[in-house]
């Protein structure tokens, strides 16, 4: 100790200050105030390469107190040098916290990994704000842990909810997507069945993780999914599910609603007596495939605009004349006959009484009428 208090030349201090078991461990830490950046860094290489194992951990303790003036890059370059990963993780525990550089964040994951300090991994990647979340799922992925959980973590924060599923689909880590639907994330149900449809997972495994997760899945984003891959009936048995225990979701009853069109499964019923459903969804849906159950939706929710022309589309007028009759608003009437092509068609098919009744009522208010 006093060698070194007298000692300017760095030969001299590096020869002097690997001699560990005869220094006292604080004061050779307040020692390395007194050198440059430079002396410091090549000292602190000189304790690692004479006994890594006696010296490591005077060397994390400089490294932690003078972390700010030799730098975190310089730091983690040394450690790295002798693959001490342990040291790394104690050094960057004790900085991590109050950095904000994305490669403190980065080495620290990767530290804590290979020292396996799982639960730290899973701490930082849930709380920390700092770290390049593609760059922690490639790594993540590579580094095959025993728990996927810091994984889940990071592809549920950043939404690469597909990549996460396909990775754990393809690795046979099956008990990680229940883990996520189930306890860390259920209203992602619908990106995971997405991605399990994407990779030909069988119907059965995506019914049981649905039906375990009932109630807490935004039904709207998972009929989007499922039908966007025209799979939609897959869902039959958790909608008629959600339909039992009383939900009043008009998602679950649009789908439903589609489901029975598809299928043939007494649609005309269920969009008669069904008053639940979102009777512009499913009467844009029923358009193409059966315009006369658009017409029955649109009547359902007197949707005026969507039926008058669904109706004109698909020459339907004693239709569109019964529902106008019923309907019994003025300007309805004058905006069909005043505005339409079809006029001619439409009056033809009105009731004569029905017709009367129209003239005598309205032919002060539409001359052309009458």
């Amino acid at each position: 100790m006093q060698a070194l208090e007298h000692y300017e030349d760095i030969k001299d201090i590096k020869r002097v200050i690997v001699r560990t078991e005869n220094l006292n461990p604080e004061w050779l830490v307040t020692y390395f105030g007194r050198l440059s950046v430079e002396q410091s860094l090549i000292c602190l290489q000189e304790m690692l390469s004479s006994n890594i194992r006696q010296n490591l951990q005077v060397v994390v303790q400089v490294a932690t107190k003078y972390s700010d003036l030799l730098g975190p890059a310089k730091l983690i370059e040394l450690f790295e040098q002798f693959k001490s990963f342990e040291g790394l993780y104690y050094y960057l525990g004790s900085v991590v916290n109050l950095s904000t550089d994305p490669d403190v964040h980065f080495k620290y994951i990767q530290a804590a990994c290979r020292s396996g300090q799982f639960s730290e991994v899973e701490r930082i990647c849930r709380e920390s704000n700092y770290y390049n979340p593609e760059k922690v799922k490639n790594f993540l992925k590579e580094a095959r842990l025993p728990n996927q959980l810091p994984l889940i973590i990071v592809c549920d924060r950043f939404n690469f909810v597909h990549d996460l599923v396909l990775y754990l689909y393809q690795n046979q880590l099956f008990q990680f997507i229940e883990v996520y639907v189930k306890q860390v994330n259920p209203t992602r149900a619908p990106s995971v069945v997405g991605g399990l449809l994407d990779v030909d997972c069988e119907e059965s495994v995506i019914k049981n993780l649905l039906m375990s997760v009932r109630g807490q899945v935004p039904v709207d984003e998972l009929v989007a999914e499922v039908e966007r891959r025209n799979r939609l009936k897959l869902l039959l048995p958790f909608l008629e599910s959600a339909l039992e225990s009383g939900s009043q979701d008009p998602a679950v009853y649009n789908a439903l609603a589609k489901i029975y069109i598809d299928s043939n499964n007494n649609p005309e019923k269920f969009l008669k007596e069904n008053p639940l459903y979102d009777s512009l969804v499913v009467g844009k849906y029923c358009e193409k495939r059966d315009p006369y159950l658009a017409f029955i939706a649109y009547q359902k929710g007197q949707n005026d605009v969507e039926l008058v022309h669904v109706t004109n589309e698909n020459q339907m007028f004693k239709h569109q004349a019964r529902y106008l009759v019923k309907r019994r608003n003025p300007e309805l009437w004058g905006h069909v006959l005043q505005e339409s092509i079809y006029r001619r068609q439409l009056i033809d098919q009105v009731p004569l009484c029905s017709y009367s009744r129209l003239i005598v009522g309205y032919r002060d208010r539409y001359p052309r009428i009458h």
